[in-house]
This record gives C-alpha cells, structure tokens and sequence, in this order.
C-alpha cells in the first residue's frame, strides 16, 4: 500500500506519495485554491496521474495545513460556529480554548 501525504499552504499545496520501502514515487506542487477541497484535490488527482498509482492502493493519508492557525491569527472572515474538541481522556489536563485573548474566546 501507498501513503499519501498533502500539504496546504497559503501559496502552494503539495502533495506526495510514498511507497512500502518509503520511496517517493511522485510529487507535485499546485497552486493553493480559495477553497481548500479543489486544491487538495487537484494535487491528488495530479499526484496520482504522475505516478499511475491507482488510488484505490492508498493505505494512509496525511494532511498538514496552517489554514485554521491563520484564520484565527489573522481573523478574517471569521463566523461563529461549533467546534468539537475530540481528545480525552488524553488531553484533559489542558482545557480547551486556554490560550485564546479574551475576543476571540467569545465569539
């Protein structure tokens, strides 16, 4: 099985794909799309087209990406939602929300 590997930037997402012995089979770099899912996606397909690995063979998938960290960094565009914080019993001793100013607390 293959491991894909993404990552969304503010500029570019790259995405990889690695093989049982941790080769890289292929990689590509595409321009970041303001929605986050056609970027991620024309990387993959790309990815996938490059190296003739069917997708169906993908083991893993990883994804990194600093697109929550800068929106709440640079607050543009924020709304309020719901968030749920999925993490016990191993994260309990650190509460959610702890190291957020006061304004973005209460939205």
């Amino acid at each position: 099985m293959y491991k894909l590997g993404i990552d969304v930037g503010g500029t570019n997402t790259d995405a990889v794909l690695i093989d049982e012995g941790l080769n890289v089979v292929a990689a590509v770099k595409r321009p970041t799309s303001r929605d986050i899912y056609t970027g991620i996606m024309g990387a993959v397909d790309a990815v996938l087209e490059e190296s003739g690995v069917d997708r169906a063979l993908i083991g893993q998938a990883m994804l990194g990406t600093t697109q929550c960290t800068n929106a709440i960094v640079e607050r543009k565009g924020l709304a309020p939602i719901a968030v749920l914080r999925i993490g016990a019993p191993a994260s309990v001793g650190i509460p959610p929300m702890v190291d957020w100013d006061a304004d973005i607390a209460a939205v």
